[in-house]
């Protein structure tokens, strides 16, 4: 009885990883991911604004936090668009990453024009982003 049990389990538990993997990122998720990071966007621009390291460096995280988990939309599409998809939205979400990381060290450093620099090219980065996979 017990190894039927626990053969249950494996079982449900397998279809569980098997349905979330498949669905595990929805349009929902991702719209919440995508106004998070906005949100983060901002308050680093007000953190440059008003002068403010706290501001630039919870924007930052923030920016960070949501970006690690985006996934593009891919829905409807077929192999090639999927693998250009994903492969670019990673890459440009490593260089964000890597950029607000530069930007809050620099602005640290007493170098606010250079993390300024670094903040606009986090614009750069979101707008390659949506052009090419929202085709704006």
């Amino acid at each position: 009885m017990k190894i039927i049990r626990k053969s249950l389990l494996a079982f449900s538990l397998t279809g569980v990883v098997l349905t979330s993997s498949a669905f595990g990122y929805s349009q929902e998720e991702r719209i919440k991911d995508m106004r998070a990071m906005e949100d983060g966007v901002q308050q680093m621009q007000k953190g440059f604004l008003y002068n403010n390291l706290q501001d630039i460096q919870k924007g930052a995280e923030l920016l960070k936090k949501h970006t690690a988990k985006i996934e593009p939309p891919v829905e409807g599409a077929d192999e090639f668009k999927r693998s250009y998809a994903y492969d670019l939205t990673k890459r440009e979400a490593k260089k964000i990453i890597k950029l607000a990381d530069d930007s809050v060290s620099k602005y640290k450093d007493h170098r606010p024009r250079q993390a300024m620099n670094n903040f606009t090219k986090i614009l750069k980065q979101c707008m390659t982003c949506h052009a090419r996979i929202r085709k704006w």
